[in-house]
């Protein structure tokens, strides 16, 4: 009984240990990709916040405001976004692909 009572510690403990080095390891930029001349994830450049998608789908990501709060935005594929300015946008994150039509769309840089 207790060689059973101490693997399901030992199994919740890994289990939650993965959920914390997973959560951490998202919150973070990625990197530069060799392909693109942006950051992947949340950058920021001289006062101003953007999002950098280095994948093949349209997201959704979430933009958490200084003041509190947050928005949802739609980001095309492989694009570098302007999200706002960073004394309003705080964070930006990837959500999921559930994009729509009336998805409220960043216009990516040119």
């Amino acid at each position: 009984m207790r060689s059973s009572l101490k693997a399901a510690v030992t199994i919740a403990t890994a289990v939650a240990a993965g959920a914390i080095l997973t959560t951490t390891a998202s919150a973070a930029p990625q990197s530069l990709s060799a392909d693109l001349p942006y950051p992947c994830g949340h950058h920021t450049n001289n006062g101003s916040a953007y999002y950098g998608h280095c994948g093949p789908t349209d997201i959704r990501i979430r933009a958490d405001y200084v003041s509190g709060g947050y928005t949802h935005y739609c980001v095309r594929a492989n694009s570098n976004s302007f999200v706002g300015p960073t004394s309003v946008i705080r964070w930006s994150q990837y959500v999921d692909t559930n994009v729509s039509p009336q998805c409220h769309w960043l216009n990516p840089l040119r």
